[in-house]
């Protein structure tokens, strides 16, 4: 056996976008988007010069400083008749992980969840917000429940909407869509 032979591709913790390829492309195959793109820079003022303006209509954005200090940004396109919306999150300390009461009372979760579960959550209710886009000027994270394992539903004084979600994990990292027919 060669050396080369005993080497094996090792997920970068820093890079998700090498990590989430298969979700992105399963997403892809199942019809859930049509596709994405990655953006990568060493400040967030790079990051929006290499994204060159607002996202495209008929597609969802997001963006998170990895630990490493490095911006990611992924942008991913619906099909027509379809509205998706992303969300990307990293596992580090921070206020809604850090004290849980308050996000725990605010999207009316069982309490003592673990802090992946709870950044699932959120994660989940961030990307269907953008999946509503533009019409989610009244709408409030604390509106979605989670109806089924993969669907969400928003519920207003004059109707109510299901999205379905989908999330992977990758190290720390976290990636969210969420899709909805416009039909």
């Amino acid at each position: 056996m060669t050396q080369a032979s005993t080497i094996k591709p090792v997920f970068d913790p820093l890079a998700p976008k090498n990590a989430f390829r298969a979700f992105l492309e399963r997403a892809e195959d199942d019809g859930w988007i049509a596709g994405y793109r990655w953006f990568e820079a060493e400040s967030y003022g790079l990051l929006k010069q290499k994204m060159k303006g607002p996202c495209p209509e008929g597609w969802s954005r997001t963006h998170k400083k990895g630990t490493n200090g490095r911006w990611w940004a992924v942008e991913v396109e619906g099909h027509d008749g379809t509205s998706v919306g992303v969300d990307l999150e990293i596992l580090i300390s921070r206020p809604i992980l850090d004290q849980p009461a308050w996000i725990t009372q605010r999207l009316n979760l069982p309490r003592n969840q673990t802090p992946q579960k709870l950044l699932e959550e959120w994660s989940s209710r961030e990307a269907a917000f953008k999946a509503l886009a533009p019409n989610n000027k009244k709408v409030f994270l604390s509106q979605f429940k989670r109806t089924a394992p993969t669907t969400l539903t928003l519920y207003t004084a004059t109707s109510d909407m299901s999205l379905q979600v989908r999330s992977s994990w990758a190290g720390k990292w976290l990636i969210t869509l969420a899709w909805r027919s416009l039909t």
